[in-house]
């Protein structure tokens, strides 16, 4: 039986004291979604969702993908760098006033927002000092990501094969030239969009019309799926193994909906808490097999993406288990049943997202940046019905047909690529 994962809240739950109602912390779920671009290309997405927090983000096209072998990490340092000194402001400075989040205090802390988006400096001595955060980075990563981190080098090799994480043997070796660099090419006007929740739009255009952003296209990055293994042998009790094969790019709609659904009918994981009863087609396939858990992976990019399953099984068990899932992904067995439960999954949880305004923020700004464009929940929700069960099929179809395995822990049992 499938285990679970545990799951914590998206809100807190706060009291107040009073008779007046209070907007909740989130604010209301039923806003006016407003984006337009502007003359330099740069989205501006707004909305008025009456929360008391005022939320903004200022968000580039700019990770890991856009590497070179020459300033690999250079995204993960620039990361890691947020909130230090910049051209006008200290790094005092900005961690003081960015903490003051109340719509009352937006006006006053919309400059330093834009100074740590647009006025890097990277002082040599202030990046030194990071090569510890960056280690410790390294050290605390779950063996989970990593496995995720190894199916992207797999599937795409280079690219979007680069790690989100800098490599052991960059660290203290990227310079501040380095990362002036890879920010002049990637923080750009058409790369960028700013995002605002509890904002009026007028105050959020102004902020965003005068921030200093070149208007160059800066550089690119084309991943073709390629497909793979990769293996990293690190010992203990477990084997974290990831299944994949080629999803969907976010700009086309109907497969990247058609690869979302995909991911939930693959495996959603328990539904109701404290239980470890999953409906997914490949626990099925896998069978009563106590202490092992799965979850459906899906990653929609602008040009491509992946879909598939995580595992996480006990060493003596993998072979049997990865062997399962495999089954599974090969077979194509969909029913209409399956479908129509993963689209209610998907649904629900595109709205409770969205219900958390830290979370729509994200969601919002990476419709931005990589399509150029935000939809509504509505739209959303409306489009996710469209989706048929030979939609799916065919997403699944597209997947299996060269899978891509990452395995990392105790592979003394993981089955090699050619052997599935």
């Amino acid at each position: 039986m499938a285990s679970t994962l545990t799951k914590t809240p998206l809100l807190r739950s706060i009291s107040s004291r009073g008779y007046a109602q209070l907007a909740p912390i989130g604010g209301i779920s039923n806003y006016e979604l407003k984006s337009t671009t502007l003359p330099n290309k740069l989205v501006l997405v707004s909305a008025e969702n009456e929360s008391p927090l005022a939320r903004v983000s200022v968000i580039f096209r700019a990770g890991s993908r856009f590497e070179s072998v020459d300033n690999l990490g250079a995204a993960h340092v620039v990361r890691t760098a947020a909130g230090l000194s910049t051209r006008n402001a200290s790094q005092f400075a900005i961690i003081r006033n960015l903490q003051q989040g109340t719509r009352q205090a937006v006006e006053k802390v919309l400059p330093f927002l834009s100074e740590v988006a647009t006025e890097q400096v990277f002082k040599p001595w202030e990046i030194a000092e990071l090569a510890d955060r960056l280690k410790l980075d390294l050290a605390v990563r779950p063996l989970q990501l990593r496995a995720v981190d190894l199916l992207h080098k797999a599937a795409f090799r280079t690219g979007l094969g680069n790690s989100q994480f800098i490599p052991k043997f960059q660290i203290g070796k990227i310079s501040s030239e380095t990362l002036q660099h890879f920010v002049s090419s990637t923080f750009t006007s058409g790369r960028a969009a700013v995002i605002g929740l509890g904002i009026d739009n007028s105050k959020l255009t102004q902020f965003a019309q005068g921030l200093n952003l070149d208007s160059s296209a800066g550089i690119s990055s084309v991943n073709p799926y390629k497909g793979g293994e990769v293996r990293s042998d690190k010992g203990g009790e477990f084997a974290f193994v990831a299944l994949a094969g080629e999803g969907a790019a976010l700009t086309n709609t109907k497969e990247a909906l058609a690869t979302a659904v995909l991911q939930n009918v693959l495996s959603a994981g328990p539904q109701v808490k404290w239980s470890s009863n999953d409906n997914g087609v490949v626990p099925r396939a896998i069978g009563n097999t106590d202490g092992y858990s799965v979850r459906g992976i899906n990653a929609s990019y602008s040009d491509t993406g992946l879909v598939g399953v995580l595992l996480a099984a006990p060493a003596k068990s993998a072979g049997k288990i990865v062997e399962g899932a495999v089954k599974a992904l090969k077979s194509g067995n969909i029913s209409d049943a399956d479908v129509n439960r993963a689209k209610n999954l998907l649904k629900t949880n595109l709205l409770l997202e969205l219900e958390s305004g830290s979370s729509a923020v994200q969601s919002y700004g990476t419709q931005a940046v990589l399509t150029g464009a935000v939809r509504s929940p509505a739209d959303v929700v409306s489009a996710v019905d469209s989706v048929t069960t030979a939609d799916v099929r065919n997403a699944l179809q597209k997947a299996a047909r060269k899978l891509t395995i990452a395995s990392v822990g105790n592979l003394s049992e993981v089955p090699y690529a050619d052997q599935l």
